[in-house]
């Protein structure tokens, strides 16, 4: 069966969608990954989401439209910054990663964690996964938060150490290294999406240490050809998207993925909007009506960006 390609007009209808509807970040990120702006132009835009304290915050991640640093803002500006090989040693990195060092919390059973969110962002239009109206509602809703943010978050602190030694301390490096290796021995529910591609992170971070990054491999592995979207039907509502665990085919995972990757690529490509832009496939199920529109919109171009990125890493983009 012939593989579908991205062509040229369908490029120059995302560029021209961003051009006139994205966020000047999602712009400099495209033309980035394009190779006509440099991670410093993406640093510089991420970084006009930071706070004084540090951290970031202010709809970086455009599902919670609070102001406040938290561990949220912090891991999406990271994430970013990592995709567009912002080095660990950068100087934004760092400020980002001395502000989660800074404000880890201790829970009842003695892990490490960070909650996504600070009590205060309750008062800020937001998704309803984001809701904590009731004491410890986001801690249930995200499991504790140990495998999500708290695998992802402990990578990017791997990264920033190897490149920058001495920037986390090791007592605390140690115990979160050994919380992700009893993550991939618990395992995760499948109901847990995003768990999943926070351990995709970590075993795609080469400064993350081989022994857990190899258990959290392993584990992936095992799980993820049963719960990974694989029919039209599964990719008809939120789950966990073969390219989001393997954007790259270098990825420790991308073999695991072989019999599904095809269909995640044609079906990327197959699903453009005619205006060049990627329909979400989450909504806030009728909350904050006057504000889900500015956040649709700005996920629209977060999407055009993660899937040109990963078409153009899988060869299915026609050049001119």
């Amino acid at each position: 069966m012939t593989s579908l390609q991205f062509s040229s007009d369908a490029l120059d209808r995302s560029r021209a969608w961003l051009a006139a509807h994205g966020r000047p970040l999602e712009r400099v990120r495209l033309a980035q990954v394009l190779g006509t702006a440099t991670p410093g132009q993406v640093t510089d835009a991420v970084s006009a989401y930071a706070n004084s304290d540090g951290g970031v915050g202010n709809a970086l991640e455009s599902d919670c439209r609070a102001p406040e640093s938290s561990a949220l803002g912090a891991l999406t500006a990271l994430d970013i910054l990592r995709a567009h090989r912002v080095p660990g040693d950068h100087p934004l990195v760092g400020q980002v990663c001395r502000w989660l060092v800074e404000s880890v919390e201790s829970d009842r059973q003695g892990r490490l964690v960070w909650p996504f969110l600070p009590p205060s962002a309750q008062a800020s239009p937001h998704a309803p996964w984001w809701d904590q109206s009731e004491p410890g509602q986001l801690a249930e809703t995200f499991a504790g938060y140990a495998a999500n943010p708290g695998v992802a978050l402990t990578a990017h602190l791997w990264r920033r150490e190897v490149a920058a030694p001495g920037s986390v301390p090791a007592e605390m490096l140690a115990q979160l290294t050994q919380q992700v290796r009893d993550v991939a021995a618990d395992g995760v529910s499948a109901e847990e999406v995003n768990a999943h591609d926070a351990l995709a992170h970590f075993a795609g971070e080469a400064a993350t240490p081989a022994d857990a990054r190899e258990a959290v491999t392993a584990y992936l592995r095992r799980v993820l050809p049963e719960r990974v979207m694989a029919t039209e039907a599964d990719y008809a509502t939120y789950g966990i998207h073969p390219l989001w665990i393997a954007p790259t085919p270098a990825h420790p995972l991308a073999a695991a993925l072989a019999d599904t990757l095809p269909m995640a690529l044609d079906r990327t490509i197959a699903s453009q909007q005619p205006d060049g832009s990627w329909a979400t496939f989450w909504d806030w199920g009728g909350w904050h009506p006057d504000v889900w529109p500015q956040a649709e919109q700005e996920w629209r171009g977060s999407l055009i960006v993660r899937n040109i990125a990963a078409l153009l890493a899988h060869g299915r983009v026609v050049r001119p």
